[in-house]
C-alpha cells in the first residue's frame, strides 16, 4: 500500500512537472469572466491557481479526517473508562452486600468481665450491652433499689 502511495506520489509530481514546463513555454492569455469580474491569465498562473486549490482541499480533508479520529478515540476512551467505572461499582457493591450478609460477630457476643475486686464494682449494677455505630460497648446500668425494711 505505501508503495502504491509513493508510485502515484511521483506520477503526480511528474505530470506537474510536465504542465508547468509546457505552460511557461506559451505567452498565450485566457479571459477569464465571472460574477462580472474579467481577468486576464497565463496558462502557467491558470495551472498554479489550480494547484493552490488542490492544495487547499486536501489541507482541508486532512483537517477533518484528524478530527474525526480524535472524537472517535475519545469516544472510545470514554466508552471504556464507563465499563471500567460500572465493573468497580458492582464490584464495591457486591463486597458491600456480602459484607452486610455475613454476621460481624457471634449470635451470642461475649461480655466483658466484671472485676470484682475493683473497689468501684457494686453486684446492684447489672451489665448490658448497646452497640452504637455497628461498634460494641459495654454500659453499666445501675438496678433499682429496693428499699429498705
Amino acid at each position: 500500500m505505501v508503495l502504491l502511495g509513493f508510485i502515484l506520489i511521483l506520477l503526480a509530481l511528474g505530470a506537474a512537472a510536465f504542465a508547468a514546463a509546457a505552460a511557461g513555454s506559451s505567452s498565450a492569455t485566457i479571459s477569464l469572466s465571472a460574477a462580472g469580474v474579467k481577468l486576464s491569465v497565463t496558462p502557467l498562473a491558470m495551472f498554479l491557481a489550480g494547484a493552490a486549490a488542490l492544495l487547499v482541499l486536501v489541507l482541508g480533508l486532512w483537517l477533518v479526517s484528524a478530527s474525526l479520529r480524535r472524537k472517535a478515540i475519545r469516544r472510545r476512551e470514554l466508552r471504556q473508562l464507563r465499563r471500567e467505572q460500572a465493573a468497580t461499582a458492582a464490584a464495591e457493591e457486591q463486597a458491600r452486600l456480602d459484607a452486610e450478609r455475613t454476621p460481624t460477630r457471634s449470635a451470642e457476643a461475649p461480655v466483658a468481665p466484671v472485676d470484682t475486686a475493683d473497689p468501684g464494682y457494686s453486684p446492684a449494677h447489672r451489665v448490658s450491652e448497646h452497640t452504637v455505630a455497628h461498634e460494641p460497648t459495654t454500659v453499666i446500668e445501675p438496678q433499682a433499689q429496693r428499699p429498705v425494711e
